[in-house]
Formats: C-alpha cells, sequence, structure tokens
C-alpha cells in the first residue's frame, strides 16, 4: 500500500474525531466523567514520550551516572521544583545536559 494513501487515511481519520468534538454545529456533548478522564490525556502521552528516552536511550535499561539523558531528567526536575519560570528551566536542562553529553562522550 502506498506510503501516502496512509499518510492521508490517518489525516482524515485525526480531523474527523477532533472536528466530531470540536464542531460547534455537532450537538456531541461530553460528559463529566469523561471530561475529568481525559484531563490524565496529556500527562500520559508526555510519560509515553519520556520514559524511553531517559531510561532506554541505547534500547537497553540503562540506570547509572554515566547516562546523561537521566541526569538531565533529574536536574530538569529538580529545577521545576524550585518554581522557576518554564523557559528558564528548560534552558538551563538543556545547557546541563549538553555539557553534561560532551563531558561524558568527550
Amino acid at each position: 500500500m502506498s506510503y501516502w494513501l496512509i499518510i492521508v487515511a490517518m489525516a482524515l481519520i485525526t480531523f474527523s474525531v477532533r472536528y466530531l468534538l470540536l464542531a460547534r454545529s455537532i450537538p456531541v456533548r461530553i460528559g463529566p466523567r469523561l471530561q475529568r478522564l481525559l484531563t490524565y490525556s496529556a500527562p500520559a502521552v508526555l510519560t509515553a514520550l519520556w520514559v524511553p528516552i531517559v531510561f532506554f536511550p541505547e534500547d537497553q535499561l540503562a540506570i547509572s551516572t554515566t547516562n546523561p539523558y537521566l541526569l538531565g531528567a533529574l536536574v530538569a526536575i529538580g529545577l521545576a521544583c524550585t518554581r522557576l519560570s518554564t523557559l528558564l528551566v528548560v534552558g538551563l536542562s538543556i545547557g546541563f545536559f549538553v555539557t553534561l553529553q560532551l563531558w561524558v562522550l568527550g
């Protein structure tokens, strides 16, 4: 099957699902229980993105002091707990990660 056909089909599916829920002309209403459950979707998606990167950087479980991804994540968590601005936390953690990456690999 053509890759372009798959891409277009997935785009149509994604658009139709979002259109059904966001269009004001279609009277679809979400109940309070489902709305409460949907509040967990963003943390779940973000966790699914960062866990493999941090803990499995080379397709193996890497929990050690030589894993710059894990150390960078710990620094980012620590900085975020200090209630700094998000941009500052991101900038400082990226700077720490890059420095650590150069130090460990260099």
